[in-house]
């Protein structure tokens, strides 16, 4: 099932933030994925990690979550538990990063999402334009369309691990992402 939408189709959803050299080395200003044919514009990318972590309004958990790459068994040099999506809003000409944070033993477990946040992307810059610091609440994009889901824990569920979600669409209001009902 495609997930995100891209000006042509879907998309690539990565499986994690890998970082080469050290953790200095990453820029917080978009880079272009991919080449393109001539005369067409590349949509611009990010590196998450470091857009969180020179983000001042980035929670400070989360940015401890961050600090460093996952370690141990299954896990890769360099990977961080960071998770990006990109799509362009229906109806606008709006790109956004999607950028859905785990922490490492979490990605084992039930899913943990910690928290997520949703970029706007120009070629030079990116600016938060929603965030979700809710525990297990994860962004998602389908066709365009973004929406939050958000834990719904029934009577007999662990309380790490609800059974099941509400989704909450966001729509665009001009300047930012706003959650239906809010």
């Amino acid at each position: 099932m495609c997930t995100l939408s891209i000006v042509s189709g879907c998309g690539v959803v990565d499986t994690g933030v890998r970082v080469t050299g050290k953790s200095g080395d990453a820029t917080a200003s978009p880079t272009p994925e991919s080449s393109v044919s001539p005369g067409r514009r590349e949509a611009p990318s990010v590196d998450a990690v470091a857009v969180l972590r020179a983000d001042p309004g980035v929670n400070q958990d989360i940015k401890d979550l961050i600090a460093q790459p996952c370690s141990g068994d299954g896990y890769g040099d360099g990977w961080f538990p960071v998770y990006t999506s990109y799509a362009t809003l229906t109806g606008t000409d709006v790109r956004v990063a999607i950028i859905n944070v785990q922490g490492c033993a979490d990605v084992v477990a039930c899913p943990g999402v910690r928290a997520s946040y949703v970029y706007r992307l120009w070629e030079d810059r990116t600016k938060r334009v929603y965030t979700s610091e809710e525990a297990l609440s994860e962004v998602s994009a389908t066709g365009g369309q973004l929406s939050v889901q958000r834990p719904i824990w029934q009577p007999n569920d662990p309380s790490s691990c609800p059974s099941g979600g509400d989704m909450v669409p966001l729509r665009w209001d001009g300047s930012k992402l706003v959650a239906a009902g809010e």
